[in-house]
């Protein structure tokens, strides 16, 4: 476990990293090269090198059903059903804003947590940290993976064509059916995976995916737009209304079992953090929205919500959790 959020933390670096080089390079005077250089691999990233991510991604949510928290209801409860208000809220405060307008398909992009982002954060607060709070946030967001593909394959299905669907749901049925020995075990095997889809995988798709020119005589209106908003007050508020909710209504209705060492404020930080999203939003946001004008506010909202929910949750861990 303690490899597996070192890795994380650190994949969580290279991704913050390779979001900078390709905003510098999208704003630079070598925009148009840098988008054609990725233009000609693109379909191979999103639909090929992504099926290692995603085989990574089934790897986890076998490993958290068959040997995790995820087997025990009773432990599973929690992070499961505050996970489900995570995807919830977010979503129908986008669907609000976004009532009536041409950004209403992107819906599901404000719902994925990324566990890179997320735990990279996470881990500036060092060992102070209830360690039981980085079980949460990690037994959350293989959660909410697992949600984001139910809402793929019932919602986004449309847009995914034969190799897509081998990438997404081929790779990750195929690592719940791989037969594991105990001398090459699930956890053996992601200990070989993690480190490839952490610092190369999932760097490379954002390098590929998340530049955008920013106009900054423009930007206040890109900032204000429907879908930037609903993004970005769906992520930062919606992600921490919805898991603090649903979390303590779990706990009250006794569907859930809150840890002893934690309490709801400390939960309430992790839902902050939480607001971080980056990696299956941009997936997602590739299915639904084809107007290149609104994927550039999708990810303007995705940057702006992700800075906003590392500030907000790491000052509330910070108060809460740390002594």
């Amino acid at each position: 476990m303690r490899e597996f959020f070192a890795t994380e933390s650190a994949g969580g670096v290279v991704l913050v990293i390779s979001c900078i080089v390709a905003l510098i390079f999208a704003n630079s005077p070598m925009h148009s090269a840098y988008a054609n250089f990725w233009h000609h691999g693109q379909s191979f990233i999103n639909e090929g090198l992504m099926s290692i991510f995603f085989f990574l991604v089934g790897l986890e949510i076998k490993r958290e059903f068959v040997d995790g928290d995820l087997r025990n209801p009773k432990s599973a409860a929690l992070p499961i059903i505050a996970a489900f208000g995570g995807m919830l809220t977010p979503a129908l405060i986008f669907i609000t804003i976004n009532h009536g307008g041409s950004g209403i398909h992107g819906w599901a992009v404000p719902m994925p947590t990324d566990i890179a982002l997320s735990i990279g954060a996470l881990a500036l607060l060092g060992s102070k940290i209830d360690p039981a709070i980085k079980i949460f946030l990690l037994t959350l967001a293989i959660a909410d993976d697992f949600g984001s593909l139910l809402v793929i394959g019932f919602f986004y299905s449309s847009g995914l064509n034969p190799l897509r669907v081998l990438s997404t749901f081929g790779a990750v049925f195929l690592a719940w059916i791989l037969p594991t020995k105990r001398s090459f075990s699930t956890d053996r095997l992601i200990s070989i995976i993690h480190p490839w889809s952490s610092y190369l995988v999932i760097p490379i798709f954002v390098l590929a995916n998340i530049g955008i020119s920013v106009d900054f005589h423009n930007f206040g209106n890109l900032l204000s737009s429907p879908v930037s908003r609903g993004i970005i007050v769906g992520r930062v508020v919606g992600k921490l209304i919805g898991i603090t909710l649903f979390a303590w209504l779990s706990v009250k209705l006794r569907l859930a079992k809150l840890p002893d060492s934690l309490s709801i404020k400390e939960i309430s930080g992790a839902a902050a953090l939480a607001g971080m999203g980056l990696t299956v939003s941009l997936f997602i946001a590739d299915l639904a929205v084809t107007n290149q004008s609104q994927l550039s506010e999708i990810k303007t909202g995705l940057i702006v919500s992700a800075l906003i929910s590392a500030c907000v949750g790491l000052t509330m861990l910070r108060k809460f959790s740390i002594s």
